[in-house]
């Protein structure tokens, strides 16, 4: 096993008592392999500098994959296939479906989700169908969750990830050739510490756009890989966040183009006050060949208090000529000649403050229960 001795000790821990036995179909010999051959990640790894991962290990094992019982939270229109991850019509679609999104070797946390799984969805979106009302889902039934989700050629699905608690969710979406996915996560502020991974790919011609507002948690890290793998894919992810407290809120973003004529653009706008922590490492990957393709990435930050923290990193890694790329990004605080202004005009400061908050956050809020989740009202 990989790692110091503490950490090849915290991984025949996790390892010590198998599978949990939920969606038997399920192969989770890749997982153990992966857990067994690479290790999880270390303790002081690069991607987990600002996060302390081992905090999160000993939530795992302090709960296990037991979570209070409480009915699975899942509404679906129609027209919109939702099946329970474990049933065996979960395990047709998984065999039928295109290939795993999900990388296990740079992702190894999916691979202690596999083995400690106990509750998730399959959902399919069939070719042509474009379904105007949303798939929600909120609470799920176990600590460990993974929601797969097809959207067929042409056509179109909204989903809405309601807040829930969770240890570790894996949504993991194939997208293929005009197929539509818009994605909304709604992470309210939590008292637990809990880890999830977003992962899909989009073929020729179909759009993914993600908007996830966060508060903070013990802690909380949001894992997000996006490939264009088919010629004029697009990605869209706007996040937004307010932390205040003791919060800590993790992203780490990265979006690969493998194609030619892709287009993607990520939007971040986060708010820290008290003692909290905020950290994005945005990334853009643009391949050998992938010519043409547009992508830009943008992440502003303010800190609302001198013991706050803002991580902020964007990457670009190009590997073709004839392309548009950028970045930027910024921390700072509020604007004083704005202040100035507002109490000029006899606004109070605290109301003029509130305002200028929510002028900024809305820059990447695009619907009213993100605006109320992180307290900007509708």
């Amino acid at each position: 096993m990989a790692g110091s001795p503490a950490e090849v000790t915290l991984t025949q821990r996790l390892l010590k008592g198998g599978h949990s036995g939920y969606a038997p179909w399920l192969d989770r010999r890749p997982s153990r392999d992966v857990i067994e051959r690479i290790g999880l990640p270390a303790l002081r790894s690069e991607e987990w500098r600002h996060t302390n991962v081992r905090r999160w290990y000993e939530a795992v094992l302090a709960n296990g994959s037991s979570r209070a019982e409480e009915a699975a939270a899942i509404a679906a229109p129609a027209a919109i296939e939702v099946v329970d991850f474990a049933s065996p019509r979960a395990a047709e679609l998984a065999a039928a479906g295109p290939a795993s999104v999900i990388d296990l070797a740079s992702q190894p946390l999916a691979a202690v989700n596999a083995l400690l799984l106990r509750a998730g969805a399959v959902v399919r979106a069939p070719s042509g169908i474009r379904s105007t009302e949303p798939v929600r889902i909120g609470a799920l039934n176990g600590a460990f969750q993974h929601v797969l989700v097809h959207v067929e050629a042409g056509a179109s699905l909204t989903l809405i990830e309601e807040p829930s608690a969770f240890t570790h969710r894996v949504i993991e979406a194939t997208v293929a050739e005009a197929g539509h996915f818009c994605h909304w996560r709604r992470q309210a502020r939590s008292a637990e510490r809990e880890c999830s991974l977003v992962a899909v790919r989009l073929q020729a011609g179909a759009n993914y756009a993600l908007a996830q507002t966060s508060r903070g948690a013990d802690l909380r890290r949001n894992d997000i890989r996006i490939t264009l793998a088919g010629s004029g894919a697009e990605a869209t992810v706007v996040g937004a966040w307010r932390l205040h407290g003791h919060d800590h809120l993790d992203n780490q973003v990265a979006i690969s183009h493998a194609e030619a004529g892709g287009f993607s653009r990520q939007t971040y706008r986060g708010i820290a006050a008290d003692s909290a922590r905020a950290v994005l490492y945005g990334r853009i990957h643009i391949a050998a060949g992938a010519n043409q393709t547009d992508a830009a990435l943008s992440t502003k930050n303010l800190l609302a208090s001198d013991a706050a923290q803002v991580f902020a990193k964007p990457e670009l890694e190009i590997h073709a000529s004839d392309v548009q790329c950028r970045h930027g990004a910024t921390v700072g605080t509020l604007d004083d000649a704005a202040m100035h202004y507002m109490r000029s005009r006899g606004i109070g400061e605290e109301a003029a403050r509130e305002l200028l908050l929510a002028g900024f956050l809305r820059e990447a809020i695009a619907d009213a229960e993100g605006a109320e989740l992180v307290g900007l009202g509708a």
